[in-house]
């Protein structure tokens, strides 16, 4: 399971919930097992770092933009097997 580090001061249970529900809400609701979400306190700000960086591959089917190819219905999967693939340079 993915584990969160906080670093340079605090934070309430209730915040840190936040940051991992953003954080599946922008990359998907399945966070890989080896992830490692940093949350960094820097005064009034927290930057948000990741360990791995996180890297996902973005589908384009049928006019929706999606991460995750499951969030999508039979037949839009079906249109985006039957769609002609072109490299990318």
């Amino acid at each position: 399971m993915f584990r969160v580090t906080v670093k340079g001061g605090t934070l309430p249970q209730s915040e840190i919930d936040a940051y991992v529900f953003y954080t599946k809400k922008k990359y998907g609701t399945v966070l890989p097992d080896d992830l490692e979400i940093i949350l960094e306190v820097d005064g009034d700000y927290v930057n948000i770092s990741y360990n791995p960086p996180i890297r996902f591959h973005t589908y384009r089917a049928t006019d929706y933009l999606v991460n995750d190819m499951t969030k999508l219905n039979d037949s839009k999967r079906a249109e985006h097997e039957a769609k002609v693939k072109h490299a990318v340079m």
